[in-house]
């Protein structure tokens, strides 16, 4: 209903599109960003910014990305150099009461992880892990219910917040976890398009989707944005259960 009243609608689109002061309006593109490698901005260049988003970093993104090359993760890589945006597929259902959505298999995914993305591998030098264990780590997802069930498990020092929350702050990853999951393929208002924009341009040097690919591809831009990312396999660990 509110989108149909034009109430996502800021007051100054209304004035540059719905007025006459607005069709004299001159409009700048700021089309140049030094927070993450281009690597990373292909996606929302391509679907936000006409292709025209480019990145004023001088560093090589194989040097700007080394310090995840080092990381226990399995970041995949492509002519040896790490690629930042990964997908890792949940099938775990969403919950189906209240309503804020939670899914308590993407929150036990993000737990697993997390230590992966700070600790290094064997033989990796001082330096490496100096530089692991300085990156910071920020979980968003759309939903106040997800995060109380985040911060239940995930350590304080690790910030959780819903991506309208997190509007103009960076992190040097972002974990994403989109909740939805069922057979119907709602994914509610995951479908505003900003709210992808303003996720994905949050991270500075990586991105990682946690989701139901079928559930996000009856979305036509959710879809095109996994297809950007990579797919990487993650096993969980096997709770054996009492007899």
């Amino acid at each position: 209903m509110g989108a149909a009243l034009e109430f996502d609608v800021s007051l100054l689109e209304r004035l540059y599109t719905h007025t006459q002061w607005g069709a004299r309006m001159r409009k700048t593109m700021l089309d140049i960003q030094y927070r993450s490698p281009a690597e990373l901005m292909l996606f929302p260049s391509k679907e936000f910014y006409d292709g025209k988003l480019r990145t004023g970093l001088k560093a090589t993104t194989a040097t700007i990305l080394s310090a995840l090359a080092a990381a226990s993760f399995p970041w995949p890589r492509r002519n040896g150099v790490v690629v930042p945006t990964v997908f890792i597929q949940c099938s775990t259902e969403e919950d189906l009461g209240g309503m804020s959505k939670s899914n308590i298999g993407q929150v036990e995914l993000v737990e697993h992880i997390l230590p992966m993305l700070t600790s290094a591998k064997q033989n990796s030098g001082p330096g490496h892990v100096a530089a692991l264990a300085s990156l910071s780590i920020t979980v968003l997802t759309p939903y106040k219910k997800q995060i109380q069930a985040l911060k239940h498990k995930l350590p304080a020092s690790v910030p959780c917040s819903t991506v309208d929350a997190f509007q103009g702050r960076e992190s040097d990853i972002i974990i994403f976890s989109t909740v939805r999951c069922n057979v119907e393929g709602d994914i509610g208002f995951l479908e505003d398009a900003r709210r992808l924009n303003v996720m994905w341009t949050r991270a500075r040097l990586a991105l990682i989707i946690i989701g139901d690919r079928p559930t996000m591809n009856t979305n036509p831009l959710w879809k095109r944005a996994l297809e950007s990312c990579t797919h990487v396999e993650i096993n969980m660990p096997v709770v054996a259960s009492s007899a």
